[in-house]
């Protein structure tokens, strides 16, 4: 079966390793080139956790952590680094409630701290006395552009092809098979195509007036003071997360200098054709603020700033639907700013759904 893959991220590549392992005759197209920073794949760290308010997520997560494994055995490099994630928040916090619910009916192992507790365990994060903490051990974070990379890699050492720099402008289906047409006129024959381009999927299928917006998140790296930088290694610091303000930050990641601290919460609506404007002090106020309130022992010195895209559906859902008229053609997105991690498993189903009927 020969298959198309339009978009080359986090779902793209996923998915084009899994059609290539599979035996299928994969081609891939990037419109730009591989691991670029234009869209939302890229960087040193994405979160995993298994800490949803819902039980459906935890359940997904498991299973697409085994891929993750899966992969970082069959790349034969380090992509997952655990450290565990640590949700802090006030002792009535109703997120907070609703994790730990979740977990307990998954049976997943957590624990309750007091604000004592926790900064006796975890020195880097200062908490109120009227907070607590819940810290759950399976978590950490993805090397988010080397995830990117080695699905590329091995999806290449399986077969596939891959056109960089090739932006596909128009996805016809035909009785006999799908016409993809690149900017530059060329015209190539499929027998099924599947559709990862992210925040491009809505101009590459306008017809489908699909609700979604795209919009510009921005996090960036502040500097550890002088003697504390072992304390921020993995091995001594979790993955953190404010409930309820969704402020959220990593341990030293040994790439970046400094940690890394963002906002998941909907920035300004971006074209993803124009170039995101920098970040700037608008944007690092609110950061600066919680670098006050968490971590005493990282300074106001940025040493790193970036973008990157959210797309964003009503729900939060990821996408993973045929063509209205035309199973042949799939798209997927793992939406709304917590799809990275589960990029893999919506690349596993989506090639699962793509090639359940035989031409």
């Amino acid at each position: 079966m020969r298959v198309a893959v339009v978009g080359l991220g986090a779902v793209g590549s996923a998915a084009l390793r899994f059609l290539a392992r599979q035996g299928c005759e994969a081609v891939g197209y990037e419109q730009f080139t591989r691991g670029h920073t234009r869209g939302s794949s890229h960087g040193e760290s994405r979160i995993y956790r298994l800490t949803y308010a819902d039980p459906y997520h935890t359940r997904l997560m498991r299973h697409a952590f085994e891929l993750w494994q899966e992969l970082q055995a069959e790349a034969g490099e380090e992509l997952i680094v655990p450290c565990g994630v640590l949700w802090m928040g006030d002792a009535t916090d109703p997120e907070l409630n609703a994790i730990a619910n979740a977990l307990r009916s998954e049976q997943v192992h957590f624990d309750w701290l007091n604000a004592q507790e926790a900064s006796a365990r975890f020195p880097t994060l200062h908490m109120e006395p009227h907070e607590r903490a819940l810290f759950q051990s399976e978590g950490g974070f993805l090397r988010a552009s080397d995830c990117v990379r080695a699905n590329l890699r091995l999806a290449e050492a399986h077969g596939a092809t891959i056109h960089e720099n090739t932006r596909i402008t128009r996805v016809e289906p035909l009785p006999n098979s799908v016409v993809i047409e690149t900017e530059q006129g060329a015209l190539e024959r499929f027998e099924r195509v599947l559709i990862t381009a992210g925040a491009w999927i809505p101009k590459l299928l306008p017809e489908l007036n699909l609700p979604l917006t795209v919009t510009r998140q921005t996090y960036a790296y502040f500097t550890i003071q002088q003697g504390a930088e072992t304390r921020f290694e993995p091995d001594q610091m979790p993955v953190w997360i404010e409930a309820t303000r969704h402020f959220y930050g990593f341990p030293s990641d040994g790439r970046q200098a400094g940690v890394k601290i963002a906002l998941h919460q909907l920035g300004e609506t971006q074209d993803p054709d124009t170039p995101a404007r920098p970040v700037d002090e608008n944007d690092l106020a609110p950061l600066r603020a919680c670098l006050e309130r968490r971590l005493p022992e990282v300074s106001q010195t940025v040493l790193h700033t970036a973008t990157c895209l959210y797309t964003n559906a009503p729900d939060e859902k990821f996408l993973l639907h045929p063509l209205p008229d035309d199973p042949r053609v799939w798209f997927v997105s793992a939406c709304s700013g917590h799809g990275f991690k589960f990029s893999i498993l919506n690349g596993y189903e989506a090639v699962r759904c793509i090639t359940a009927q035989a031409p």
